[in-house]
């Protein structure tokens, strides 16, 4: 019979339970609020475990207290054998029917998707040309609402705008020439696609597979859903795109907005209500700038990007740098050891090192080693040159590294501080981003959200954040604001992130997930395991020395991280955990708890998706 729970790391530390809450109960106290809760029962595999408050307490089945439960009720009497005969008939035909739409469904998926991806370039041909006006005087006069941006916190205000006012005018203002589209797959589901170079052209036709197996658009809708410019122009409602214009000045006062054109072009328009989401722009290397220029680094910042480096990776088996160590750089190597030969370049010890706790970061390296990624930990870029369609790479300690093409993955730094300057809006000094309140309102008639916004949280304090999760729901709650007439609500999602190396390792994580803080991480029994290999002497006999060199330690595969600021949560990380997450929002709600090792029960380490 298997323990629920086996191992408590603190810190990367090991420690028997016991200890564990004599050291975390003299950091905190038990609050009186969280016995207001009434108590859930939750079953498991092997036992039940009563959930009362934050106390549990483990019962063997057959011993839980029942003394005020009535008793049960007599067994009914088997039905007759006619009855049984007609039911088991029933179930085998109810049974035979699922199996076949499940095969029709299959078989014509694809076929869906192909008539779905030929509707859209239709609606593409035709819509294309009045969607992106190439004069300003296509664009209309007045907005109702103006969206500087075309990410995914624009077009989450912009479904929000439209659904609490139908009859509204919302523009889009995006230097992009493709609609809205998701983010994430860009260094995730979108490389595992056939045929990538060409279809990354024609973004309206690119699509990737879930992790469900349904096939859905890289856009979040195609040209054919938004409203024409020139429509705009004349009072029709509806949610118009501006593609290849930039918002460069506002005047809050005047609320008016002067946009700029890529061939240097400038309109001036006015609005009621304007929000600022602009979204991030990709962190350069320095000593990347030369090769840069020559094409051959580059940084996913958007779908060209992607289309660019697929068209490097069109010329047979190449080797490709990816520099790094963040969460874009390690989900981009994982997802590219299929096309590539990848060189996964970072300066820590191990990727992931600044969010996750040692045992785990070294974890992560395993996964992307399984991958056929070749890690390069502890190494600095300082020189690089292109020569004959090659790039050598100068590290700090001397080495040099060639290889086909480059991958810039240092993150991003929000897009918004030119549009600041020049509209006297104030920018954080230190996380950048628009200053706004917990309303996401920056001056009156002026809002913020995703990248853009540095954000007060009531919980958690001033911050930045360039989460996918958060672009959707700042971006809803900020056109949910503007078009209200009532009191506006403030920002107090928690927002989440999730991360894929590989079929055989994921992650989910909320709040601050941060590596300096302290750490208390809590693990299955049968989700740890030790990973020594046989390593044995000439004669059979296991020596010191060859234990050393074998690739031994504990393997860490399923388990709940808690980060901690003083005595209370500030963020929870799911280690091969899936559909735990609102259990993880309600821990950071509570923030302080007793023991956290009973806490970790809640969420069913031993169970498996």
């Amino acid at each position: 019979m298997l323990r629920a729970i086996s191992l408590i790391c603190v810190e990367g530390k090991m420690l028997r339970r016991s200890d564990f809450v004599k050291l975390f109960r003299t950091q905190c106290s038990v609050h009186s609020s969280l016995k207001s809760d009434p108590p859930t029962r939750k079953l498991k595999k092997y036992r039940t475990t009563v959930v009362s408050g934050v106390g549990v307490k483990n019962v063997r089945p057959g011993t839980e207290d029942v003394s005020h439960s009535p008793p049960p009720p007599p067994p009914p009497p088997p039905p007759p054998r006619s009855r049984r005969a007609f039911t088991l008939i029933t179930a085998v035909t109810f049974t035979a029917s699922l199996a076949g739409i499940y095969l029709y469904r299959k078989r014509t998926q694809d076929k869906e998707d192909a008539v779905s991806l030929t509707s859209a370039e239709a609606g593409e041909s035709e819509a294309r040309t009045s969607c992106s006006p190439e004069r300003g005087d296509g664009l209309p006069a007045h907005a109702q609402f103006l969206l500087v941006g075309g990410g995914t916190a624009a077009f989450a205000a912009m479904r929000a705008v439209r659904s609490a006012r139908p009859d509204a005018q919302v523009l889009l203002v995006s230097p992009e020439r493709v609609p809205p589209y998701m983010r994430p797959p860009l260094t995730k589901e979108i490389w595992r696609e056939p045929d990538l170079a060409e279809r990354a052209l024609s973004p309206e036709l690119l699509t990737f597979r879930q992790w469900n197996g349904r096939r859905r658009s890289l856009l979040y809708e195609p040209l054919a859903f938004y409203t024409p410019p020139e429509r705009l122009r004349d009072a029709a409602p509806g949610a118009g795109l501006a593609l290849g214009w930039r918002v460069v000045a506002l005047d809050p006062a005047e609320r008016s907005a002067v946009l700029e054109s890529a061939a240097g072009e400038r309109a001036k328009l006015t609005y009621d209500e304007c929000l600022v989401a602009s979204g991030g722009r990709p962190k350069r290397i320095g000593a990347l700038r030369d090769v840069a220029a020559a094409g051959l680094s580059l940084a996913l910042g958007s779908v060209d990007d992607v289309a660019a480096l697929a068209r490097v990776l069109d010329g047979g088996r190449r080797t490709v740098a990816v520099i790094g160590g963040g969460t874009p750089g390690a989900e981009l190597a994982a997802a590219l050891a299929d096309r590539a030969r990848v060189v996964h370049v970072y300066r820590e010890s191990a990727p992931l090192e600044t969010s996750l706790p040692p045992n785990l970061a070294a974890e992560a390296a395993r996964a992307l080693a399984a991958l056929g990624v070749e890690a390069a930990p502890g190494l600095e870029i300082v020189g690089a040159t292109a020569s004959g369609g090659r790039v050598r790479l100068t590290t700090a300690d001397g080495g040099a590294l060639e290889v086909d093409a480059v991958v810039e993955c240092a993150g991003t730094e929000p897009d918004v501080e030119r549009l600041a300057g020049a509209s006297r809006l104030e920018t954080h000094p230190k996380l950048g981003g628009l200053v706004v309140n917990a309303e996401l309102a920056a001056r009156s008639g002026l809002w913020a959200a995703g990248d853009s916004a540095c954000f007060y949280d009531e919980v958690l304090g001033r911050r930045r954040l360039d989460r996918h999760d958060h672009a959707v729901a700042s971006g809803r709650l900020a056109g949910e604001n503007m078009a209200s007439e009532g009191r506006p609500r403030a920002y107090g999602h928690q927002s989440m992130f999730w991360s894929d190396l590989g079929p055989e390792l994921g992650y989910e994580a909320i709040g601050e997930i941060d590596s300096k803080l302290p750490t208390v991480a809590v693990f299955c029994e049968d989700a740890v395991r030790e990973a020594k290999e046989a390593a044995t002497a000439a004669d059979g006999v296991a020596t010191d020395e060859a234990a050393a060199r074998a690739d031994g330690g504990v393997r860490y595969e399923r388990g709940v991280v808690f980060y901690l600021r003083e005595s209370r949560v500030v963020g929870v990380l799911l280690w091969n955990l899936f559909n735990r997450m609102h259990l993880a929002r309600q821990v950071l709600a509570r923030g302080e708890f007793e023991d956290l090792f009973e806490v970790a029960k809640l969420f069913a380490l031993h169970e498996e998706d």
